[in-house]
């Protein structure tokens, strides 16, 4: 039998998981985290370990990521009550957890959630020593896949945390997904077209109205040529045909994130990087950060498409960003999405930045 350790400061609670959960699992129970990390030295190594979030002495989080160090292999697991369910949420983000399960917990989720550590767990131990690095990537990068289907969350993250620098984060519908991207910084979404709350669509209309950088693919069972073109004026990368391929999936992912390269360049203002790209035609993301700001410019294939800088949009936040002192500016060869809202000309825009920018200086000294 799979061995899963339990770790809680209430023996009641330790005595039902070991009744509910005897049948399908060899259990271990520990009372606290200085005893977990006891009984993970003397008794271990297992598959899965969960843990309650509150204990006295060392909170879960706490422990996990001491159990981690002892077992890196091991998968971790936090029972969480809903008032602690941001916090969980900013916990997977380090990379500590696997799931988190919500109290009070119904015995078959239960089960199905320590089934999927299981199989992850011989993973990590198969795939530890064969992790082979992605190139050109600098940082780590954390994917979020979004479907209500627990089963294609499993293989889907389990594929892609095979990869070095991926941190993979599941949310099973929209509305959870909304509230993870409101505290975690994500680079790619995966999407599955049809679920409860907030499905598909409406989710990545919510990513493109407030999360632009963030790169997109969707899940669906049929795509049709107008469904393809509704997901591609939402910035939309990419589709995938359930059930996924695996492989192409993964190769897809995967390559999206080599081809964003960043190069930093100094030394040049913002409308000078501009006419450059737009001369080489190219299709990227610039960035520029300028003081406590920071503003993205968008190309596609030589044309200026989008411009973003806090909450303002397009021609407003060009303007704006243009006229940043001592920008700092790295440009990202990919592109989020390409729809085009600025439709004026680069040297257009260029020459009203200009405008406003001397209109300013002379405001300025006249009221000196």
């Amino acid at each position: 039998m799979n061995k899963v350790l339990f770790v809680d400061d209430d023996k009641n609670l330790l005595d039902g998981y070991k009744r509910r959960l005897r049948k399908q699992f060899d259990i271990v129970t520990a009372l606290g985290a200085e005893e977990g990390l006891d009984t993970i030295k003397t008794k271990g190594p297992f598959e899965v370990i969960v843990s309650d979030l509150r204990m006295p002495v060392m909170d879960g989080f706490e422990f996990l990521a001491r159990a981690k160090k002892i077992s890196p292999e091991s998968v971790c697991m936090v029972l969480t009550s809903h008032t602690d369910l941001q916090e969980s949420m900013k916990a997977v983000n380090e990379e500590n957890i696997f799931r988190f399960l919500t109290k009070p917990c119904k015995t078959h989720l239960m089960v199905k959630a320590i089934s999927a550590g299981i199989k992850q767990y011989i993973k990590n131990s198969q795939m530890a020593s064969e992790k082979k690095p992605l190139e050109n990537i600098k940082s780590p990068k954390k994917i979020l896949i979004v479907d209500d289907d627990p089963e294609t969350l499993t293989i889907i993250s389990t594929a892609l945390k095979d990869q070095d620098k991926l941190y993979v984060l599941t949310a099973e519908n929209g509305s959870v997904a909304a509230k993870l991207l409101n505290i975690i910084k994500i680079d790619v979404a995966i999407i599955d077209k049809e679920m409860p709350v907030m499905n598909g669509i409406k989710l990545m209309n919510h990513i493109y109205e407030k999360y632009p950088e963030i790169q997109t693919f969707m899940m669906t069972w049929h795509m049709t040529t107008k469904f393809e073109k509704e997901i591609h004026a939402l910035g939309c990368s990419g589709y995938f045909l359930k059930p996924p391929d695996i492989d192409s999936l993964t190769n897809r992912i995967i390559e999206e994130i080599q081809s964003g390269t960043i190069a930093k360049i100094d030394g040049i203002s913002v409308a000078a990087c501009m006419q450059m790209i737009e001369a080489e035609e190219k299709t990227c993301t610039i960035k520029i950060t300028s003081d406590n700001k920071t503003g993205f410019i968008y190309f596609l294939k030589g044309n200026l498409i989008s411009a973003k800088a806090d909450d303002i949009r397009n021609e407003k936040a060009a303007y704006e960003i243009i006229n940043w002192e001592r920008p700092v500016i790295e440009i990202e060869d990919t592109l989020e999405f390409q729809k085009k809202e600025i439709n004026k000309p680069l040297m257009w825009i260029l020459m009203e930045a200009a405008k406003i920018r001397d209109h300013k200086a002379f405001k300025d000294k006249s009221a000196v």
